[in-house]
């Protein structure tokens, strides 16, 4: 099967129609941009399940699922995609009855929640992944949107702006995870993994996401996909593929740092510090475990 041409749709049209033709097999892996989708995306991929993107692929009437060509470039610097994607064909998701996992930046209220099979609560603690968001905007967003590029100016201005879901970033990230921890309920199944506990026990998490949707993996699978998953190996195969297309310089890279507490070096900024410090922030990074420390004071975790 070829794979899609690029269609004329905004990509966050794509993304709504490709959303609205889930069915009882998808899994909505629901997470703020920046907070490792590409991590637990390329274990699943690993471990032999559909994982969907929804500005890359087109979801058809009937549920399955083919990449648009001119998007392979991008897909093919992640290490498990790219091998999907040479056996696949351009073609997705038509034969397999596991669960499908979609990646998804979109509010709960775009799904219908008694269809799918359930959904996944990625989180990160904001003050990395509102970072991790503008440095992928800053480094991707023209090939996507060259007619409304975000996040080319400083980091504080692009907290300044409008992110993901045409919300200001600090405030989009605390919204969007009040709605979805609202929404989870009423999904048929449903899990939280955060991104550090991914990163600390990556085994373990991913056994344990799996299991809530009845489809576990032998220890041995998991390990196997969480090594060939680590941030040194995604990252090798992406200088591999960018060294290969003729890239050099200071390239942006999907794969940038991968890190946790990356927020430590810039937080002694006070002034782009205190937007992380609205009540409804706080409120919402602590259900989570995350304490935001107060500008200069160097508390929290």
């Amino acid at each position: 099967m070829e794979p899609l041409r690029a269609e004329a749709a905004d990509p966050v049209e794509l993304h709504r129609r490709n959303a609205a033709r889930l069915g009882a097999r998808d899994v909505v892996v629901a997470g703020y941009p920046g907070s490792g989708a590409a991590l637990i995306g390329n274990v699943l991929t690993e471990l032999g399940f559909a994982y969907v993107d929804p500005y890359t692929e087109v979801v058809g009437e009937d549920g399955t699922s083919q990449v648009i060509e001119d998007r392979l470039a991008y897909r093919s610097r992640l290490s498990a995609t790219a091998a999907g994607d040479r056996n696949a064909g351009g073609g997705k998701g038509g034969t397999d009855d596991g669960p499908r996992f979609f990646k998804n930046h979109l509010y709960p209220d775009h799904f219908d929640h008694g269809r799918l099979a359930g959904a996944v609560l990625l989180v990160r603690d904001p003050r990395d992944a509102v970072h991790s968001s503008y440095q992928w905007f800053r480094g991707f967003a023209a090939h996507w949107r060259p007619e409304g590029v975000k996040g080319l100016g400083t980091f504080a201005e692009f907290l300044d702006g409008r992110g993901v879901n045409d919300e200001p970033p600090v405030a989009g990230w605390a919204g969007f995870y009040s709605a979805w921890t609202a929404a989870l309920p009423r999904f048929h199944r449903s899990a939280v993994i955060r991104f550090e506990d991914l990163k600390a026990d990556p085994e373990a998490t991913t056994s344990g996401l799996l299991e809530v949707f009845g489809a576990p993996r032998t220890p041995a699978a998991i390990e196997q996909a969480v090594r060939r998953s680590r941030y040194e190996n995604m990252r090798a195969h992406e200088e591999r593929v960018s060294a290969a297309a003729g890239a050099v310089g200071n390239q942006p890279r999907i794969m940038r740092r991968g890190m946790v507490g990356e927020w430590r070096e810039w937080y002694g900024d006070e002034s782009v510090a205190a937007r992380f410090q609205t009540p409804r922030l706080l409120e919402t990074a602590a259900t989570f475990g995350y304490q935001l420390a107060k500008p200069g004071t160097g508390e929290g975790r």
